[in-house]
Order: C-alpha cells, then sequence, then structure tokens
C-alpha cells in the first residue's frame, strides 16, 4: 500500500519526524536540568543536535538508498530554510534582542561561518570524501572541548529537576531515537515516489520539501523558546542545528559511504547557503535589535531559493 501512496508515506514519515523530536527535545532538556548542564550546552548542542537529528538521519539513509541528491540537497537546503524561513519567521513573530556580551554566541558564529566556508568548498569537489567527513568531525571536537575550557569552567548553576525518573527519560530517548529511524525511512521513500509520480528532480524535492520537513522541528523549538523570550536560545538553536547538519549529516553520512554528486547542479545554491550565513553572521555581531524588516530580507532570500530550485531543475 505504501509504495502505492507515496503521499501517504510521506505524510506518516514527517507526523514521526515531529513529534519524535520533540521527544527527544522535550527529554534531552530534562536530562540537562537534572544533572546541571549550562544553557549554552542546551540550545547549541542538545536542542541544536535533538532538532537536526531528522536531517542527520535522512541525509544518512538516503546515501545509503544511493539517493545521494537527496542527501546533500537536503543539508543545503535545511541550513538555508533554518536562516531564511525559521530565523526570518521568528523576526516577523516578534523583535530580537541580541546580547552583546554574549560571547558564547559570537563564539559559535565565528565556527558556523567557519565550518559554512570550508563545506563549500568541499562541496566544490563534487564529493564528499571519507577523510573530509573525518576532518570536519575532528574540528568539531576541537571547537566543542574550547567551549567547554573558557566558557564552562566557571560555570555555577543551581540544580535542577532531581525528581525525574532517569529510567523513564532514558527510554523515552530511545523510543524518540527509534521513532525518527522509522519515520526518516517513510518519508524519504515517499519523498523519492513523489518526484517520481511528479516527475519532480530529487535533488528539488531534497533541498525543498524534505529540508522544508526536516526544518519544522527548529521551527517549532525556535517559537516556543521567542515565546518565553529566550531570543539567545532562538540564535543558539539555529547556529548549532546549522552546525549539526554539516558535521553529522555531511560527516557522518561520508564516513559510512561517499557522496557522489554533480556540482554544476548546486553552485547557486551552495553560493546561496554562503551568502545567507554570511548575512545572519554580520547582523548577529553588528545589531543589538533585529528588527521585522530583517525577517522580510531572510524570507525574501528562502523564496528566491526556492523559484530557483524549481525553475532551474
Amino acid at each position: 500500500m505504501f509504495e502505492l501512496n507515496p503521499y501517504l508515506l510521506f505524510l506518516m514519515g514527517a507526523i514521526l519526524l515531529y513529534y519524535s523530536s520533540e521527544l527527544l527535545v522535550s527529554n534531552s532538556i530534562l536530562i540537562s536540568e537534572k544533572f546541571n548542564i549550562p544553557r549554552i550546552l542546551i540550545g547549541g548542542t542538545i536542542i541544536a543536535l535533538g532538532t537536526s537529528l531528522p536531517e542527520i538521519v535522512v541525509s544518512i539513509l538516503a546515501n545509503l538508498k544511493g539517493s545521494s541528491n537527496i542527501a546533500i540537497g537536503n543539508i543545503i537546503g535545511s541550513n538555508i530554510a533554518n536562516i531564511g524561513l525559521v530565523f526570518g519567521i521568528c523576526i516577523l513573530f516578534k523583535k530580537i534582542r541580541v546580547d552583546k556580551n554574549d560571547n558564547e554566541i559570537n563564539y559559535n558564529l565565528i565556527w558556523l561561518l567557519l565550518f559554512t566556508i570550508i563545506f563549500f568548498f568541499i562541496i566544490k569537489s563534487s564529493s564528499i570524501y571519507n577523510i573530509q567527513g573525518l576532518v570536519l568531525i575532528i574540528l568539531y571536537i576541537f571547537s566543542f572541548l574550547l567551549m567547554i575550557k573558557y566558557f564552562l569552567i566557571n560555570y555555577e548553576g543551581s540544580s535542577g529537576n532531581h525528581n525525574s525518573n532517569s529510567l523513564i527519560i532514558f527510554i523515552k530517548l530511545m523510543f524518540g531515537s527509534i521513532l525518527i529511524y522509522f519515520g526518516s525511512n517513510f518519508f524519504i521513500d515517499g519523498a523519492i515516489g513523489i518526484s517520481n509520480l511528479l516527475g519532480i528532480y530529487d535533488l528539488s524535492i531534497g533541498m525543498t520539501i524534505v529540508a522544508f520537513g526536516t526544518s519544522a522541528p527548529e521551527l517549532i523549538a525556535s517559537l516556543n523558546a521567542l515565546k518565553k523570550n529566550e531570543n539567545m536560545l532562538v540564535i543558539g538553536n539555529i547556529i548549532g542545528s546549522n552546525i549539526a547538519n554539516i558535521i553529522f549529516a555531511a560527516g557522518i553520512s561520508s564516513l559510512i559511504s561517499t557522496i557522489y554528486f554533480s556540482y554544476e547542479e548546486l553552485f547557486i545554491y551552495n553560493y546561496l547557503m554562503l551568502f545567507i550565513t554570511i548575512i545572519f553572521v554580520l547582523i548577529i555581531f553588528l545589531l543589538k535589535k533585529i528588527h521585522k524588516a530583517y525577517g522580510l530580507l531572510f524570507i525574501s532570500v528562502y523564496f528566491i531559493f526556492i523559484y530557483l530550485n524549481f525553475y532551474i531543475n
């Protein structure tokens, strides 16, 4: 039945990805509070990794299934969507004040820009080899250790929720991981089936429909954080998610199997990913308050990206 109904399969996968991501994120936060993990690690690592799990699993499974266009398209499309769509909608929803004294955010912005530039040049080689993926992962570990050394060494926090049952939290995390796996499989197979039925190029499907679906957790998590006036958590989530997409979705996928693709079909989107990341970094660095006009700017860039996808491909 699923093979005959790719739309149903795609919808089931999207629903599973949404709820499994919510399950992982909420229980990751409980763990961080229970074991007194500071806020910077929540937004930049725990929540970012939790909301990026759909992109990571989808890209890995798509590459293993031989759909490298969906794998690489999902990474580029998700990074553009996280800034253009997610951050753009957040700014339209509410003005964001930037804490200029938050050195942790500035530190992570520098690494986001660095990883994006490295990824930009890696893509130009029309493949992502094992050694390149390994270098990305080693660099990430290095940046993470530096962050712990310089920003967490003097951290003093209060203990969180000690009444939570660690076993139940762990079981929920495992259950969420299982749902992520099955949801990603359904999601990919549905996306491939839809592209075949409609005659739409799988690269376009990967960069738009699949990328939008896997970016939904970032949107939900960011809007929820914004409602609680956690402005820096919103920024940290987007920074961490984009870094996670590059390091884990591309890095781990390439360690399992080399990713091959045609750069001629990607060069416009590669430059667009670099461009929107640079604009994002500059705005966070230079402005104290990000007004709604910038939200329109980011969303406009995202719609240009969507138009180019279907017009060119």
